[in-house]
């Protein structure tokens, strides 16, 4: 009887595990099917009249000669030293608002893959979310049509292939900053637990836009206002919110099953750091060279820095390819570039001895300083140089008279 009896609790425990596991497969819902707006855009849950209007929310955009101006310019100014950064690549990264790609953003702050079969409504929501927020900058996009900073400053930009789009499409406010900023306080929402690391996160995706050089720091903090605004609006919407109980429950989900996160989440945190890391000081010399450059071989020096009075040398064959005429006979120095890179000055008005001193930085930026001679005699076929080797580290452009070069990530 006894043996019976553990039978019949053998059997029954095992139909409570089937009927608990279909129960549970039966509650894993997948969202509905939504139409498409544009090819790879979902339509959010708002109707186009129960979109913020950021004409009437967001002030004008910084006039000239305005202290808002100013800073527009000293942040961009600053931005784009970090280009060839870590944090330029992530910038890089940010720009892509198509999916699957764009649904990895917040898979490091949230710890889980943020995938259409792993995480299928909060995959659903930052899709339709996507139009909801960026639609919402429109109005005053379209109103002011403001000139995006790389066509003023002729800088290049993260995303050279969709330069001629940016133009015709007004910088202010930023939708991408109003996107990832919706999103950031979306997954708030879902994991309130890791909001500090999910906002940070949604605050850097926004800047991703003045590293890019395509946004003004004013059309970043406005974005970031409407994508606030959107999110309030969305909160009245009964199919959001039921999304948004859903993807609760699918984050616990998620983590029982104890997955990673899609992206490299130490890469992610070094180029996000990257901005705390610039160097202010003086640069340690770690070798140094005089001598004589052949002028009629000033095009092996790198292609934007012919007629410059200083510049550097970040790669091995352009160094290898300068060293033979100015050092004609003698080896080549073994130089590491992914650590190392050379500085080098010349003359340009007359022919002086001249000798890097000191490589001041400021904010990531070298500059310079040189003893020269002043026996102002003319240049004739060569000019005096001089080259010094410095560390990369904390060092992400070069300063050359009033305009500042970024060292390109080799």
């Amino acid at each position: 009887m006894k043996k019976t009896w553990n039978i019949l609790c053998v059997v029954c425990i095992a139909l409570l595990v089937l009927f608990v596991g279909c129960a549970s497969l039966k509650n894993q819902s997948i969202p509905s099917a939504v139409k498409e707006i544009r090819p790879g855009i979902l339509a959010g849950y708002l109707q186009p009249e129960a979109l913020p209007n950021s004409l009437a929310l967001i002030p004008p955009p910084p006039a000239e000669g305005s202290a808002a101006l100013a800073l527009d310019e000293e942040v961009s100014r600053k931005s784009i030293k970090l280009r060839g950064t870590t944090r330029w690549e992530l910038a890089i990264e940010d720009a892509n608002l198509m999916f699957p790609q764009a649904a990895g953003t917040f898979s490091c702050t949230l710890g889980v893959p943020i995938t259409e079969q792993d995480a299928p409504h909060i995959y659903m929501l930052l899709r339709r979310t996507l139009a909801d927020a960026g639609l919402s900058t429109y109005t005053a996009k379209n109103n002011y049509q403001r000139t995006r900073p790389f066509m003023k400053n002729k800088e290049p930009t993260c995303t050279p292939d969709e330069e001629a789009h940016l133009q015709k499409d007004g910088s202010y406010p930023s939708g991408h900053t109003a996107i990832g900023w919706a999103w950031a306080l979306i997954l708030s929402e879902i994991a309130p637990e890791r909001a500090d690391a999910i906002l940070a996160r949604g605050r850097a995706f926004g800047e991703s836009r003045n590293v890019c050089n395509v946004h003004w720091h004013s059309d970043v903090v406005e974005g970031r206002f409407m994508g606030a605004a959107a999110v309030a609006r969305l909160h009245a919407d009964p199919a959001f919110r039921a999304e948004i109980e859903a993807a609760k429950a699918e984050l616990e989900a998620v983590r029982a099953k104890g997955l990673n996160p899609t992206r490299d989440c130490q890469v992610e945190a070094d180029a996000l750091a990257n901005l705390t890391k610039t160097l202010n000081g003086e640069a340690k010399i770690l070798e140094s060279w005089q001598g004589d450059y052949p002028l009629d071989q000033l095009n092996l020096l790198p292609e934007n820095q012919r007629q410059q009075a200083v510049g550097f040398i970040a790669d091995a064959k352009t160094f290898e390819d300068v060293w033979k005429v100015f050092k004609p006979g003698e080896g080549v120095p073994e130089i590491d570039f992914k650590t190392n890179f050379i500085l080098f000055t010349r003359n340009t008005q007359f022919y002086n001895r001249i000798s890097i001193g000191q490589v001041k930085v400021k904010n990531g930026a070298a500059e310079v300083l040189a003893m020269e001679t002043m026996s102002s005699m003319p240049i004739e076929d060569k000019v005096a140089t001089s080259l010094v080797m410095i560390a990369r580290k904390g060092i992400s452009a070069v300063q050359s008279g009033d305009k500042i070069v970024p060292i390109d990530k080799k």
